[in-house]
């Protein structure tokens, strides 16, 4: 069982009676399935309307067309 904190949220990380391992077991029904970060993107360098329909963007800095192979190197 996961250890309670002071505010009522309950720890992933039990570090008493821990019985697979050494000193703690992790309860991963608590632990976060992923967390992501997205920075801000900037509005400069729009397509017109026909142009971000055709390429799928709209923002022609995150235009990078997929050339169907692995990646190129650049030497």
């Amino acid at each position: 069982m996961a250890m309670e904190k002071p505010n009522g949220a309950k720890s992933a990380v039990n570090t008493q009676n821990a019985q697979n391992g050494p000193g703690f077991v992790i309860n991963h029904n608590l632990l976060a399935l992923a967390m992501g970060f997205v920075p801000d993107q900037v509005w400069q360098n729009i397509y017109n309307d026909d142009v971000a329909l055709a390429r799928g963007t709209i923002f022609a800095d995150l235009d990078k067309p997929f050339i169907g192979e692995e990646a190129v190197s650049c030497d």
